[in-house]
């Protein structure tokens, strides 16, 4: 998908029937005649010309076929001044869904279908995050940036109907006050996450590719694949929210799966990207259903004869002693942490044990530890 159409799917869903951009200005929505600049920063230089390079390379000239989730849709490329450009479609559907969707009332339509609706439109745009909540409008993280999405505010009721629990995450969910999961759609798969605020229920909805990218679709380089080649050791991938670890992991994951014949053993808390047995031996093993936590995954998995093992966290003091040991003993260990650098990172992990274990833990790290990779 170019990039071009993660701005025109929320030009669709949004009702719109233009985008115009400008170089050096945000984005603007065009509807009902009416302006309004998208809350995204301005477009570089070379953002603009990537933008004009796409409408230009696709179609016939002057026009350009968005392929959305309602069907394609022709806009007219406008030429409005030397760096700006307008993307410009007389029938656009109504915010929402579907031109059918858009002849029935919403308060007669089931929540549970607008929700779904809500996510498949966020795999659609390749969003980072949707935000669901009973005490606002939902929002979508496109590019870095939130967008609100109007008319989206949930119940409670509607919410957990939607998330469609079972009864053990119910009940980890009563206790706990938050649960991860994961969720199906028919446009994808995500990664969430619901929790109890002050106002009510919330979840925030992070989609996952069904494909794993390789580090060079990544834009990493090609070098960082030598990481999965250590044949023992810890090797860390460490940021913020949202900068792309786990994609990074499975597309070392998968390289691995296609040149090493190992025995890969992952421990996820859900599991994310579905890898097929190549070159590799790949069982996955979910906290919750199928193991009860990190921790015991991983002393689990001493005796299962792993050759790498992927932790999807590296969460408490017990995960990460039970981590340290698996990358003493022979295996290579992958995971991630949140940190804002490798400095930060091994300070992280030695100061969540008491003081009178430091000096120990700093030590086996220092044997086992092999990278560690920050991404922004």
């Amino acid at each position: 998908m170019a990039r071009i159409d993660a701005l025109l799917s929320l030009a669709v869903s949004q009702g719109a029937e233009a985008l115009s951009l400008v170089d050096g200005e945000a984005p603007t929505l065009i509807k009902a005649g009416e302006a309004r600049r998208l809350s995204m920063p301005p477009l570089s230089s070379a953002l603009f010309e990537l933008f004009v390079e796409e409408v230009d390379a696709v179609g016939p000239k002057g026009v350009y076929v968005h392929k959305g989730r309602d069907g394609d849709l022709s806009f007219n490329i406008l030429r409005t001044g030397p760096s700006a450009l307008e993307l410009r479609c007389e029938d656009v559907p109504a915010a929402g869904g579907s031109p059918q969707d858009s002849e029935v009332e919403p308060t007669r339509r089931g929540r549970s279908s607008e929700l779904t609706a809500l996510v498949e439109r966020a795999l659609e745009v390749e969003a980072i995050d949707l935000f669901l909540s009973t005490a606002t409008d939902a929002r979508m993280r496109l590019a870095g940036v939130l967008e609100e999405l109007p008319g989206t505010r949930c119940s409670a009721e509607q919410l957990l109907e939607f998330l469609d629990l079972d009864e053990e995450q119910r009940l980890r969910f009563e206790r706990h006050g938050s649960i991860d999961l994961s969720l199906d759609f028919e446009a994808g798969r995500v990664r969430a996450n619901v929790f109890r605020h002050h106002a009510g229920l919330a979840t925030v909805l992070r989609p996952i590719r069904h494909r794993i990218r390789s580090l060079v679709e990544l834009g990493l380089p090609d070098d960082l694949r030598e990481l999965a080649e250590y044949s023992d050791g810890l090797v860390l991938l460490v940021g913020p929210t949202g900068s792309g670890k786990s994609s990074t992991l499975a597309a070392l994951v998968d390289h691995l799966n296609q040149t090493r014949a190992a025995h890969i053993l992952t421990l996820e808390d859900p599991i994310e990207f579905a890898y097929e047995s190549g070159r590799s031996l790949i069982h996955q093993r979910e906290v919750g259903p199928q193991v009860e936590s990190f921790a015991v995954g991983l002393r689990d998995a001493l005796r299962e004869g792993p050759d790498v093992i992927l932790l999807g966290e590296m969460r408490d003091p017990e995960t990460i002693a039970a981590a340290l040991t698996a990358a003493e003993t022979g295996h290579l260990v992958l995971s991630t942490l949140h940190s804002g650098s490798a400095a930060m990172a091994v300070d992280r992990i030695i100061d969540s044990f008491p003081s009178h274990q430091q000096s120990q833990v700093r030590l086996q790290l220092a044997s086992v530890l092999r990278a560690v990779v920050t991404q922004v």
